[in-house]
C-alpha cells in the first residue's frame, strides 16, 4: 500500500481526542513507518508572529498573509515542518515529498516568507504524526481512516475548518452520508 502524498481522512466514529475529523497529509511512508502533518487544527499563532518571534521581520519590511501555524500533530511538537511547493532555492533539511513539494524542517525557509524567494505555497506546522511500520496499514483495515490521493486546493487553498468535508468530498461522500457507522464491510 503506497500512501506518501495522499491524504487520510479521519472515519466519523473515531473517537481518538487528537485525529477526531481529522486531515493528515503523508509526507513520508517507507518500511520504516508513516510521517504526515494534520492540516485542520490551526493553532492561535500565525506564520507573522512566529517569524516575529524568530526576528524575520525585523530584517526588512515584510508583508505576510493570515495563515496560522498548524498543529501538525502530537510527536515532535517543538519542532516546525514546512510543506511547500518547489523552490528554486535549496534549504539546508529539505525532503522531496514529490515532483512539486517539499518538507523542510530547517529555518533557512523561513527567512525566505514574505519575500519573493519564499515558496508560491507553503503551511508550517508544529509536530507532526508517525506511525510505526504498519501500524497505519492496521488502523485503515479497521476502519478508522480513509485514503485518497492528495491534491494542492485542500493542502493550501481550502480554509482549515472545511478540509475534512472537502477530502470527503474527493471520494465522492457527502457529510449526511455519515449519520451512520460506514467503512469496509
Amino acid at each position: 500500500m503506497e500512501l506518501q502524498d495522499h491524504f487520510l481522512i479521519a472515519m466519523p466514529q473515531m473517537e481518538d481526542d487528537y485525529f477526531a475529523h481529522s486531515v493528515v497529509y503523508i509526507c513520508e511512508h517507507n518500511d520504516q513507518g508513516t510521517m504526515g502533518l494534520v492540516l485542520n487544527q490551526p493553532t492561535d499563532l500565525s506564520i507573522a508572529e512566529l517569524c516575529a518571534k524568530m526576528n524575520f521581520m525585523m530584517k526588512t519590511d515584510r508583508t505576510y498573509g493570515n495563515d496560522l501555524v498548524l498543529a501538525g500533530g502530537p510527536v515532535n511538537i517543538e519542532r516546525g515542518f514546512i510543506l511547500h511547493t518547489k523552490t528554486a532555492q535549496a534549504f539546508k533539511h529539505s525532503y522531496k515529498v514529490t515532483d512539486q513539494l517539499s518538507l523542510t524542517t530547517s529555518a533557512d525557509i523561513i527567512d525566505t516568507f514574505g519575500t519573493a524567494q519564499a515558496p508560491e505555497k507553503y503551511l508550517v506546522a508544529l509536530g507532526c504524526a508517525s506511525w510505526t511500520v504498519n501500524q497505519l496499514e492496521s488502523e485503515i483495515a479497521n476502519n478508522d481512516w480513509l485514503v485518497v490521493p492528495a491534491n494542492n486546493r485542500i493542502l493550501f487553498d481550502v480554509p482549515y475548518e472545511d478540509r475534512w468535508l472537502e477530502a470527503n468530498l474527493l471520494l465522492g461522500i457527502q457529510h449526511h452520508n455519515f449519520a451512520h457507522q460506514a467503512g469496509h464491510c
